[in-house]
């Protein structure tokens, strides 16, 4: 090997090297330098009745008290219960829907079982099957003519 290329070589190996080390320092050192000391001296507000959770127990019981109070009874017939009764589809009509399910339903179950129960009609099988074709008029060789000579014409 020439001594060009050896050093050639080694210039690479060390160029390489450099640049991986120098990579190495940057993705394991930690850029933000500062002494920044935290201090522990943070205390959390004294826990009592005037913390969010409490305020909104509060809130929700004298929602939940009044809605109680003011709600009208089972038996009375408001605004939004005429609304629903308006758009929901009578049960009598459910009734029918549901009685022509019923009937569809147990006409394809008794449609599945007739298929489920099904048997192939019984087929004689011939042992010789050329033997059908002995009398077929399509099996005659070419040229071959009939014999007419005892057929007789009859007048109509």
């Amino acid at each position: 090997m020439s001594l060009a290329r050896a050093s050639l070589l080694l210039r690479q190996k060390h160029t390489v090297g450099s640049v991986s080390l120098i990579q190495r320092r940057f993705a394991s050192h930690d850029s933000h330098a500062h002494d920044e000391h935290h201090d522990d001296t943070h205390y959390s507000r004294e826990a009592g009745f005037s913390t969010p959770f409490w305020r909104n127990t509060v809130l929700l019981s004298l929602l939940a008290v009044g809605f109680y109070k003011w709600a009208p009874s089972p038996n009375q017939d408001v605004y939004l219960t005429q609304w629903l009764a308006q758009y929901t589809t009578p049960s009598e009509i459910w009734a029918a829907i549901n009685e022509k399910h019923l009937l569809l339903s147990q006409q394809a179950s008794d449609n599945a079982i007739l298929q489920a129960d099904a048997k192939r009609p019984n087929v004689h099988r011939y042992r010789y099957p050329q033997i059908l074709d002995t009398g077929s008029p399509h099996l005659q060789p070419v040229g071959r003519v009939a014999d007419m000579s005892s057929t007789a014409v009859r007048s109509g």
